[in-house]
């Protein structure tokens, strides 16, 4: 289960993050449009479902499995109490889920996870990694070719597929510099949201995409 302890490690790391209000757009700002209302699809709710209804070869093999849904189980009552964004609530569990049926598969195993319910799951997932942040000159030329690298960097980590392509993209970080010290507030902010969007999409290679991970 050795995928399954990394992915949540990945989102233990969010757990501690309380559900943040977006503020309203400045000249300059990452502008993240902010979902109408909670999703109606409990992906933690059918993960735990597919679990508990599983089929492996041997009782052996079962145990090892709910020892994993444990780990299922742990998020859903940990991030749940920190009032986590409901969307990435979804998000997380369907990552871990993905990454236990993969385990469990190996096992032989199977998850009680039918057709509509695995369309649901993926497209709750395309939406969350699609999530770009908006780009908007600052006004200072500095700053802004500063963003312009981020933005590259941003947009070559989302087109990744695999392990490989990261490295190859992590090596350009180190090319990006940092911001001047005379950059606008406005200029950090949208710097972070953009490394934001890149670690997202990162994290789609680490727990969707590669299946070599």
């Amino acid at each position: 289960m050795k995928r399954v302890v990394i992915t949540v490690a990945l989102l233990a790391s969010c757990k501690d993050k309380p559900r943040e209000q977006p503020p309203a757009p400045t000249p300059g700002s990452a502008a993240v449009v902010a979902d109408a209302a909670p999703p109606s699809l409990d992906i933690c709710k059918i993960g735990v479902a597919a679990i508990e209804k599983a089929t492996c070869p041997t009782p052996e093999v079962r145990e090892n499995l709910m020892k994993a849904k444990k780990s299922l189980d742990g998020v859903v009552q940990t991030v749940g109490q920190a009032q986590a964004d409901p969307v990435q609530f979804q998000v997380m569990c369907a990552q871990l889920l993905l990454a236990i049926e993969r385990d469990a598969k190996k096992a032989g195993c199977t998850l009680a996870v039918d057709a509509q319910q695995r369309t649901d799951i993926m497209a709750t997932l395309d939406a969350w990694y699609a999530r770009r942040t908006p780009v908007t000159q600052t006004g200072d030329a500095a700053a802004d070719a500063v963003i312009a690298k981020i933005v590259a960097v941003r947009d070559a980590t989302c087109e990744c597929r695999d392990a490989a392509c990261l490295e190859r993209v992590d090596k350009q970080l180190v090319a990006i510099g940092t911001m001047p010290e005379t950059a606008p507030q406005a200029a950090r902010t949208l710097g972070s949201k953009l490394l934001e969007d890149a670690a997202r999409c990162a994290n789609r290679v680490r727990t969707v995409t590669d299946p070599a991970l």
